[in-house]
C-alpha cells in the first residue's frame, strides 16, 4: 500500500513539475519585452529572461554578464546550434535597462516626431490666428476713430 502511495505522489510531483516548466517558458510567436542577463550556457551566449534561455542574432555592444532589455518575438522552433536554448528571439532589439528600464514604453521615432510636428503646427497656427485677430482689431479700431 505504501509503495502505491509513493508512486502516486511521485507521479503527481512529476506532473506538477511539467506544468510549472510549461508555464515559465513563453509560447512561440509571442511578443517579448523582458529584462534579463547575457549568460554562457555550454558554448553559447544566451539571453536569460522571460522564463528561458534564448538565442539572439545580435547582442550589439553588450557582453557576457551584462543586464539587458530585449524586445522581439519568441520562436521556440528556430534552428540553432545551442542545444540548451529554449528558442530564439527574432527581430530582437537589445537595450540597456539603465537607459530604457523594463516596463517603460520604447519611443517610436516616426510616431513621436509626427505628433511633435502636429503639436508645433497647431501651436504656430493658433499663435498666427491670434496675432491676425489682434492686428484686425487694431486696424478696425483705428478706422473708427478717424
Amino acid at each position: 500500500m505504501n509503495c502505491l502511495r509513493s508512486a502516486t505522489v511521485a507521479a503527481l510531483l512529476a506532473a506538477f513539475a511539467n506544468v510549472a516548466t510549461a508555464q515559465t517558458t513563453q509560447p512561440s510567436g509571442q511578443e517579448i519585452d523582458a529584462c534579463g542577463t547575457l549568460v554562457q550556457v555550454g558554448r553559447c551566449v544566451l539571453f536569460s529572461g522571460a522564463g528561458g534561455n534564448f538565442v539572439l542574432a545580435d547582442y550589439g555592444n553588450f557582453r557576457l554578464g551584462d543586464a539587458v532589455r530585449v524586445v522581439g518575438t519568441i520562436n521556440t522552433d528556430c534552428m540553432n546550434i545551442c542545444a540548451e536554448a529554449d528558442g530564439c528571439i527574432q527581430g530582437a532589439v537589445v537595450y540597456d535597462p539603465a537607459i530604457m528600464p523594463c516596463g517603460t514604453p520604447i519611443p517610436d521615432l516616426g510616431t513621436d516626431l509626427a505628433v511633435a510636428a502636429i503639436d508645433s503646427l497647431c501651436t504656430g497656427a493658433s499663435a498666427a490666428i491670434g496675432a491676425a485677430g489682434l492686428v484686425g482689431m487694431a486696424l478696425t479700431g483705428r478706422r473708427r476713430h478717424s
